[in-house]
């Protein structure tokens, strides 16, 4: 018993392109298509980066100015609280000399203002006869039963635009008896 059997050959090429050349290591478009798709990645995380310092430099910006903008309230308070001792301070201090004192601005015989700079910071501070329909002003200081202390702090972000914080509070003259 004889068997025969045909000889089979299976050939391919390694190169499509050039059928004589052995290929080793990448072809010169597949480097530039992984140059492009890590260029793209790389990018993105320099924008995201980007993103993250200037919203942490925001945070820490609006952080500080809520602070000095609460400091001036409570500051001012501080000179309002009425003491029944006799004090020195006082809310009749805080409608009178306290204006001279601090070196506020007269705008009108209901409002006086105080602009001062702090850092990368303006306070803006307002003191304000309230409500502003009554009939009470500076004029007469110990007509004044109640004011708006009024704070605004401005600044220009990294990226140049306006931002501010503003806080008000109502201070009444305390009454004592005796």
């Amino acid at each position: 018993m004889e068997i025969n059997m045909k000889n089979i050959t299976i050939t391919y090429k390694k190169n499509v392109w050039n059928p004589n050349r052995d290929q080793e290591g990448f072809t010169l478009i597949e480097v530039l298509i992984s140059m492009a798709v890590l260029s793209v990645g790389i990018f993105g995380l320099i924008k995201t980066a980007s993103s993250v310092i200037y919203y942490q430099d925001t945070s820490r910006l609006i952080t500080e100015a809520t602070l000095i903008t609460t400091n001036k309230i409570e500051n001012t308070k501080r000179y309002g609280a009425n003491e029944p001792t006799g004090g020195t301070y006082g809310f009749n201090y805080l409608t009178t000399d306290y204006l001279t004192d601090e070196s506020f601005t007269e705008i009108s015989d209901q409002n006086y203002r105080k602009v001062e700079t702090e850092g990368d910071f303006t306070i803006t501070t307002n003191l304000q006869v309230y409500p502003s329909s009554s009939t009470e002003t500076f004029d007469d200081p110990t007509a004044i039963h109640m004011l708006e202390v009024l704070v605004t702090t401005a600044w220009t972000d990294s990226r140049g635009q306006s931002k501010n914080i503003e806080m008000a509070s109502v201070l009444h003259r305390r009454q004592f008896i005796e």
